[in-house]
């Protein structure tokens, strides 16, 4: 008995002494072997811990490790799946006996995380059994949730399948004061070559069980801008088997504040499929941080979006979405593919107005001071000269923008978009509703205007803007069929002269960088017809019949004066900016006017030639009233409308009247009987046969106005000039 005793207690005292042994001075390879054993069961993985291996057993288990690497998946190329500076983990030592593993500390100090998919499609963050282990494991019994389910001691779990993650180990995992310090975070995709970063990542995370959710708080760094994050997904177990979960995140930044509520699958194409709601203080600021900068130019602002998205590696798609950018609100859908060598958008959108004008620059803010003061010159040597430069235009405030045109940006990426309006405005041009489809492709951006409601009537049109070379190609046609003239000339030249309901119909191409230089270039054709209209600051008739009374004093630029007409057409052809038309036509019951001239739009001025004949009345009572008598003219001249078309000058065009003196004198015979000084007509008419055709106009009609004969050769009436009237 005394032998067996002592043979007990120097077996207890081995016991003891090996235990203490273990305890205090537990061999550090052999430490390091039996982790990097573990983990290679478990997860098919390689552990190297290269720097210093401390571990405690009592009263918790302690686990202190530095320059720690996990390989990724065997067979897999490529940096390894973790790395850390430094791992600190506090494990109490009773849970473990009831296989529960209860991490109370774990600390990651400066790791570097890496998400990577290879071209072949494999994960890095897939964690199966090694195939050697595959088929005849020998671990112990697993912590609660692994154990085997009525099998009885000595048989063993079946074998999970090929390439399952191995989680069941972690069944009974809790978190307590777990932390990632100063963390890298990247993703990678082989296929796609998409390859981003988070950087400075701090998180405090929670866990009470790998079923229940795993939270998340702190902050992160992307592209360069700080983040605070808050999140939470459900089951924790879905990151590590690449099983759907379900995600509340939010996010708050200098550029971007948001919630996504939905489900995230790292291991299925649809990584995010949820509710998002986001807004930024600066739309450029926040695509310019994503990575996909936009030119400089005024607009895109605050903006803000909530919609259903899908995402996936290669882009996302929106429904039901409604978005706020500046003070426009668009609702439907719409897609960004991210898979081709550019981005293509799609959409499908009901915009409740669209300003345009938000988004262009004007020519003084493209080049501060120079291009308002060019043009205000211009305007003076107008005036002072009475010959516009034919460059700047007449009046500073309608100047065309010397911006240049952004054509590069056409050729960042595709689109096929489809918008209804419910109002659209271009500089002053304003739609009240229409519908519109747009394509851009390689630089090459077709708009098909399907539906216009505008200026009272409707129209169609395209426009299509090539953006292959550096100076922009536009090339646009429209139809507009009753439409208000008046306000639609006001808003599209600046031009309130001519009141009506019309069809007009046109078609141009022009390049160039800017709005001025394509002006300089447009080339096309056009036709107007207007019904029951009025010309607006002159009275024709009146004008025309003051020269009867030696007048001429009434040709000046009124808005009180009008010209009621039944109908105005006219046909014109536009080459290198310059608008020709030789088919004017005016109609009224007292009034048939034809025309001839052309429109400058570079400079924004008029020369035209017009014919306004008053027409007789008529002597047949049985006529209604205002009816002429024959299309025969009592009293018809020539004019010249020149100048800028804000304000032209009306003059009679003497070198008209000098081409065919006998129309002149009879138009004058006509009216001899109500002319002031009508001897000194007579005199002159009798002289023109054998004078000089210029002397003889000059004097004919100074006379007729009650003017003294030119001296030396002179008119007495200059073109451009605003003759007195008759005294």
């Amino acid at each position: 008995m005394r032998f067996v005793f002592y043979a007990v207690l120097s077996l207890v005292t081995l016991a003891v002494g090996a235990g203490a042994f273990f305890y205090v001075a537990l061999p550090t390879d052999f430490v390091r072997d039996q982790i990097a054993a573990q983990v290679r069961e478990r997860t098919g993985r390689s552990l190297t811990v290269a720097g210093s291996v401390s571990v405690s057993f009592y009263p918790d288990v302690t686990v202190d490790l530095s320059d720690v690497t996990l390989s990724p998946p065997q067979g897999m190329p490529g940096e390894a799946f973790l790395t850390v500076r430094s791992l600190g983990l506090k494990v109490p030592l009773w849970p473990l006996f009831q296989h529960k593993l209860i991490v109370e500390r774990f600390i990651l100090d400066r790791p570097v995380i890496v998400f990577r998919t290879d071209k072949s499609g494999r994960r890095s963050w897939d964690f199966a059994a090694s195939q050697s282990d595959a088929g005849n494991s020998t671990t112990g019994p697993n912590l609660r949730g692994g154990e085997t389910d009525g099998a009885g001691a000595g048989v063993q779990p079946a074998a999970a399948a090929p390439g399952r993650p191995r989680i069941d180990a972690l069944a009974g995992l809790q978190f307590g004061d777990v932390r990632i310090n100063s963390g890298t975070i990247r993703f990678a995709d082989d296929r796609t070559g998409l390859n981003e970063q988070l950087s400075d990542v701090s998180l405090q995370l929670k866990l009470a069980s790998m079923d229940g959710p795993l939270s998340a708080d702190g902050e992160l760094s992307w592209s360069g801008e700080p983040m605070a994050v808050n999140a939470e997904i459900s089951p924790a177990s879905g990151l590590l088997s690449g099983a759907q979960v379900t995600t509340t995140t939010n996010i708050r930044g200098p550029n971007i504040e948001g919630t996504y509520k939905g489900r995230l699958a790292l291991a299925e194409a649809n990584l995010l499929t949820g509710r998002l709601d986001v807004k930024t203080a600066s739309l450029r600021d926040l695509l310019r941080w994503l990575r996909h900068p936009l030119p400089q130019g005024p607009g895109l602002a605050t903006a803000a979006l909530v919609a259903d998205i899908t995402a996936t590696s290669h882009g996302m798609k929106a429904q039901n979405a409604t978005a706020h950018v500046d003070a426009m609100t668009a609702k439907g859908s719409f897609a960004i593919d991210s898979s081709g060598p550019k981005p293509k958008l799609s959409a499908d959108l009901n915009i409740d107005r669209l300003d345009l004008n938000t988004y262009l620059v004007s020519g003084a803010a493209a080049k501060p001071g120079n291009d308002q003061a060019s043009s205000t010159a211009a305007v003076k040597a107008a005036k002072d000269t009475g010959k516009p430069d034919a460059d700047q235009p007449a009046d500073a405030a309608g100047a065309w923008s010397a911006a240049p045109i952004d054509v590069p940006a056409l050729r960042m990426a595709d689109a096929e978009i489809a918008l209804t309006m419910g109002g659209l405005q271009f500089q002053k041009i304003k739609i009240d509703r229409g519908q519109a489809t747009a394509s851009l492709k390689d630089g090459s951006l077709r708009t098909r205007f399907n539906e216009l409601q505008l200026y009272g009537g409707k129209g169609t049109g395209t426009v299509l803007v090539d953006g292959h070379a550096a100076a922009a190609k536009i090339e646009a046609s429209f139809a507009l069929k009753s439409v208000q003239m008046l306000p639609l000339l006001q808003d599209a030249a600046g031009l309130g002269r001519l009141s009506g309901r019309g069809n007009v119909a046109f078609g141009f191409t022009g390049s160039g960088r800017s709005q001025r230089d394509i002006v300089k270039t447009l080339l096309g054709q056009g036709r107007m017809e207007v019904a029951d209209g009025t010309l607006i600051g002159y009275d024709v008739p009146q004008m025309v019949r003051g020269l009867q009374n030696g007048s001429f004093g009434n040709w000046q630029d009124n808005p009180v004066n009008k010209t009621a007409f039944s109908m105005l057409t006219a046909t014109a052809t536009m080459t290198n900016g310059i608008m020709a038309s030789d088919d004017l036509a005016l109609v009224s019951p007292a009034l048939r006017m034809l025309g001839t001239g052309k429109a400058d739009l570079p400079a924004q001025t008029v020369d035209d030639t017009l014919k306004p004949a008053i027409m007789a009345a008529s002597d047949n009572p049985d006529q209604p009233a205002g009816a002429t008598a024959s299309i025969d003219p009592a009293l018809s001249l020539p004019v010249r409308v020149t100048g800028p078309w804000a304000h032209p000058k009306f003059a009679l065009d003497l070198g008209a009247i000098a081409k065919n003196p006998s129309a002149a004198l009879n138009a004058v015979k006509q009216a001899l009987g109500k002319v002031k000084g009508g001897n000194k007509v007579q005199d002159a008419v009798a002289k023109l046969a054998n004078s000089k055709e210029g002397k003889a106009i000059g004097n004919l009609l100074g006379g007729l106005l009650g003017k003294k004969p030119a001296q030396d050769g002179e008119t007495g009436l200059g073109l451009g000039a605003d003759p007195a009237p008759a005294q």
